[in-house]
C-alpha cells in the first residue's frame, strides 16, 4: 500500500472517529478560566475523575454561603477558576474570591459602596498582562476593574478602575439605562461586551463596544441599530420622534481565536410584542453576526426572526463546534433558540449548513402592526414542537384536560407565528423558550450537543397603551406615571399590576410595602431579576412613584393624550401569562422541561428526558412531566451531563450515553445557572450556585455548594 494511500484512510479515520477533533480537548478544556468554560462556549469539561461508574458517591466537599441574599434576588452566576482561586457574584453582586479547594472567602468586594447592588449577573472575565491579572465584573451601570489578588480597584482602568456603561453609545448617558448582565469577552488586549438594555419602548440601543483592557480606552462600536448610510438602515420604517431600542447582545459572546472574528447572537429591537414605530426586517435584530474581534467590522449576519413581535431572542453566544457532516469536517457555529431549534452555520461564512424555507406566517390584525410575511422555517435541529394544537394539550388529569381545551378556544392560534393579538394569541414556545441563557454543551470528541429546553405556552395579548375610551379605561398621555408603568413595566407586573405569582410580584399593594424613597431605589437601581431604569427624568420618575403607590389618578384624559393619539398608537402587552390549566401547571402536553442529547453527525435527537419534577404531581401518581428550567448543563469526559435548573432544586448527573439519572442532590436553594468543573490539587470538583428566586418563584438562596469524591 502506498503511503499516500495510508494518509488518506488515516485522515478519513481522523475525520469519523469521535476521539479525533481539530483540537486537543484534554488541554483545551481541562479548565473553567472562561464563562461557560471556553471562548468557544463548549461548556464542557475533558476531566474524568468522576465518571458514570464512581459518580453515585458524590458529595459536598464544601458549601460557601455569601450571606446578603434578600427576597427575590437570584444567583445565576457561572464562576471562573484560575489555579486555586474561584472568583464569584453573589445576590447583591458583590465579586468574591474563594479558596477553590476549600471554600474559604479571600476577599470581597462590595459595589454598593459605588451605588451598585443587586440585579443579575452570570459570571466575570479575567485578563492578564505581564503576570498581573485582573477581573472585569459590571453591577448597575458600572463596570469594575479589580485586581485578581486583592480584590483592589485597578485604578488605572478607565475612571479609577470604572467605566460607566451609558457612555460611548452616541446619546445622552443620563438618559440610558444600560447593565451588563453576562460578562464579555477578551481578544488580545480589548475586552468585548454588549449589554443589557430593558424591553419597554424608552430601551437604550444595545450596540456592541469593545474596550481597552488595559486602559478602558473606548476602541470601537459595531451598532445593532444601524445609523443612517450602513448597511440594514433601510430594513426599518423611522418615525420621528420615536425611540429606538434592544437589538442587544445580552446572552454573551464567543471567539474564533485562529480566524479572530468575535460571534455575536442579539435579542429583538424594542418594543418586544409591538413594532408599529420599526416595520420592515428590523436588521440587526434577532441576528448572528461575525465581527472582526480588532476593529469590529462586519463580516457576516444570518437574520433568524424578522420584524420580531414575539420576544424571540437569541438568548446566549453561539458554540463553535468542528464535526463531521457529509463526508467532511466542518467549521460550525450553532445558536440555540428560544423557537426551539439548534440554528447550524457555516461560521466561515454565515450560511445555513441545513436547507433552510421561508414560509408564509399569519397576519397580525393590530392597528398599526405590519407582522413579516414570512420567516425562516427548518434552518436547525427541531429540539421542540413547534406550534400548538388540540392533540398537544395536557394530559395529567381529565380535569386539567378539559379546562385546557374550554380555555384553548378563546384564542388566536394560526402555528408558532401567530402574532400577537388584542384578544390574546397563543404562541408555542414562547418566551420562555425553547432554549435560554444556559446555552448548550457540546462534547468535542463524540460531536454531540446537550441542553435542556422548555415546552411552556404563552398568551400574547395586546392592550392600546392609551387605552380604551368605550370601555371607559383611558390612559392619560406620556408624561403620566401609568402611561410610563404601561410602557416600561407591564410585560412582567401586568396592565393592572396584578404580578405574576412569586416570580413577578403584583404591585398593587406596593404602598403597604415601599415609601417613596425604598420605591425610588428599587427603581433606579433594580431588584431581583428587574433591572435598574436610571434613563427616567426626574418628572417621569416622580410620577411613576405617584401612580405606583396610588397617590395620582389612574385613568384620566387629558390632551397629551389626544396629541399622543394624532401621533402614533402604541400597544403593550397585558402581563407575562402562561397558558396554565387551573391549578397553574402548563396546558401544554408534558414534558414541560426536558434534557436533550443531540448528535451533530446524523442531525438527530439521540435521547430526551424530562428535567425535574413537582412533587404534588409525583404523589398523584403522575409521571415526571419535567419543570420550568433555567441555567444550563455541562457534559464531561467522563461519560456525564450535570445541570440544575429545575424547580425541584434537584441537582443531576445524567448518563450522557442513555439520559438515565445517575446521581441527584437537593440543593439549599434552586440551581438557576450554569455548573463549573475543575481541578484542584489533583481532585475534580463540580459546583453550582444555589441562589433559587430567579424566574420560578421558589425561595432564595445565597449558597454555592462543590461536589467531590469522599477521599477514601
Amino acid at each position: 500500500m502506498k503511503t499516500t494511500d495510508c494518509l488518506s484512510i488515516l485522515i478519513l479515520l481522523c475525520v469519523w472517529g469521535p476521539g479525533c477533533t481539530s483540537e486537543n480537548a484534554s488541554d483545551t478544556y481541562s479548565t473553567w478560566e472562561q464563562y461557560r468554560g471556553s471562548s468557544t462556549a463548549a461548556q464542557f469539561s475533558s476531566l474524568e475523575q468522576i465518571t458514570k461508574e464512581n459518580v453515585h458517591r458524590l458529595e459536598p466537599a464544601w458549601t460557601f454561603h455569601t450571606g446578603d441574599k434578600r427576597e427575590r434576588t437570584p444567583m445565576e452566576c457561572n464562576p471562573i477558576i484560575l489555579e486555586n482561586t474561584m472568583y464569584l457574584t453573589s445576590p447583591q453582586l458583590d465579586l468574591i474570591a474563594l479558596d477553590a479547594r476549600t471554600g474559604e472567602e479571600l476577599w470581597r468586594f462590595d459595589p454598593e459602596e459605588y451605588g451598585q447592588s443587586g440585579g443579575v449577573n452570570r459570571g466575570v472575565t479575567s485578563y492578564t498582562e505581564a503576570g498581573k491579572t485582573r477581573i472585569f465584573m459590571a453591577a448597575g451601570h458600572l463596570l469594575f476593574a479589580l485586581d485578581a489578588a486583592s480584590g483592589a480597584l485597578v485604578e488605572e482602568f478607565g475612571e479609577k478602575g470604572m467605566l460607566d456603561l451609558r457612555k460611548d453609545l452616541g446619546r445622552d448617558p443620563e438618559t440610558l439605562s444600560v447593565a451588563l448582565n453576562t460578562p464579555g469577552i477578551i481578544y488580545k488586549d480589548l475586552l468585548i461586551i454588549g449589554s443589557a438594555t430593558g424591553e419597554g419602548y424608552d430601551a437604550s440601543p444595545g450596540h456592541i463596544r469593545a474596550y481597552s483592557a488595559k486602559t478602558g480606552d473606548f476602541r470601537w462600536i459595531f451598532h445593532t441599530i444601524p445609523q443612517e448610510g450602513e448597511y440594514g438602515y433601510d430594513t426599518w420604517r423611522w418615525v420621528e420622534g420615536e425611540n429606538y431600542g434592544g437589538t442587544n447582545n445580552w446572552g454573551g459572546l464567543s471567539l474564533d481565536e485562529e480566524s479572530g472574528w468575535v460571534y455575536v447572537a442579539t435579542g429583538s429591537p424594542t418594543y418586544d410584542f409591538y413594532g408599529g414605530n420599526r416595520i420592515g426586517e428590523n436588521l440587526y435584530g434577532n441576528s448572528i453576526l461575525a465581527l472582526d474581534a480588532s476593529t469590529g467590522a462586519y463580516q457576516w449576519h444570518y437574520q433568524a426572526v424578522s420584524h420580531d413581535i414575539w420576544d424571540y431572542d437569541l438568548p446566549c453566544a453561539p458554540t463553535l463546534a468542528d464535526f463531521p457532516m457529509d463526508g467532511k469536517m466542518v467549521k460550525a457555529l450553532i445558536q440555540p433558540t428560544k423557537m426551539g431549534e439548534l440554528i447550524l452555520l457555516d461560521r466561515e461564512t454565515g450560511k445555513p449548513l441545513l436547507d433552510v424555507e421561508e414560509q408564509l406566517v399569519p397576519p397580525s390584525y393590530v392597528p398599526g402592526e405590519v407582522a413579516h410575511p414570512t420567516q425562516k422555517r427548518g434552518h436547525g435541529i427541531q429540539v421542540v414542537p413547534q406550534g400548538l394544537d388540540s392533540t398537544y394539550l395536557t394530559t395529567i388529569s381529565e380535569e386539567a384536560a378539559a379546562f385546557a381545551k374550554e380555555e384553548f378556544g378563546k384564542y388566536r392560534n394560526e402555528g408558532m407565528y401567530t402574532p400577537p393579538s388584542l384578544e390574546g394569541s397563543l404562541t408555542f414556545p414562547a418566551t420562555r423558550g425553547g432554549m435560554l441563557w444556559g446555552g448548550l454543551s457540546y462534547d468535542p470528541e463524540n460531536h454531540m450537543v446537550y441542553v435542556n429546553a422548555n415546552e411552556i405556552p404563552m398568551i400574547l395579548q395586546l392592550r392600546n397603551l392609551s387605552g380604551d375610551p368605550e370601555a371607559g379605561d383611558v390612559v392619560s398621555g406620556p408624561g403620566s406615571g401609568r402611561y410610563i408603568y404601561l410602557s416600561n413595566c407591564s410585560n412582567c407586573h401586568g396592565a393592572n399590576r396584578q404580578g405574576l405569582g412569586e416570580a413577578y410580584p403584583s404591585l398593587t399593594d406596593l404602598k403597604e410595602r415601599h415609601d417613596r424613597e425604598s420605591a425610588r431605589k428599587i427603581i433606579t437601581a433594580g431588584n431581583g431579576v428587574m433591572p435598574a431604569f436610571r434613563g427616567f427624568g426626574e418628572e417621569e420618575l416622580e410620577a411613576l412613584i405617584s401612580y405606583l403607590l396610588d397617590e395620582a389618578p389612574v385613568n384620566t384624559a387629558n390632551e397629551s393624550n389626544k396629541e399622543e393619539k394624532e401621533t402614533m398608537d402604541r400597544y403593550v402587552l397585558q402581563g407575562f401569562r402562561i397558558f396554565t390549566d387551573e391549578e397553574g401547571f402548563p396546558a401544554s402536553r408534558p414534558p414541560w422541561g426536558t434534557l436533550n442529547a443531540i448528535d451533530l453527525t446524523t442531525q438527530t435527537i439521540k435521547w430526551k428526558v424530562p428535567l425535574g419534577e413537582y412533587p404534588e404531581l409525583k404523589e398523584r401518581g403522575v409521571a415526571p412531566t419535567g419543570t420550568q428550567n433555567f441555567g444550563g448543563c455541562v457534559a464531561t469526559a467522563g461519560g456525564l451531563v450535570f445541570i440544575g435548573g429545575s424547580a425541584d432544586e434537584m441537582f443531576r448527573a445524567f448518563d450522557a450515553d442513555s439520559g438515565e439519572v445517575l446521581w441527584e442532590y437537593k440543593l439549599p436553594a434552586g440551581g438557576y445557572a450554569v455548573p463549573a468543573i475543575y481541578e484542584a490539587d489533583g481532585k475534580q470538583y463540580v459546583v453550582i450556585a444555589a441562589g433559587g428566586a430567579n424566574r420560578l418563584g421558589t425561595p432564595a438562596g445565597d449558597a454555592y455548594v462543590a461536589f467531590a469524591l469522599p477521599a477514601d
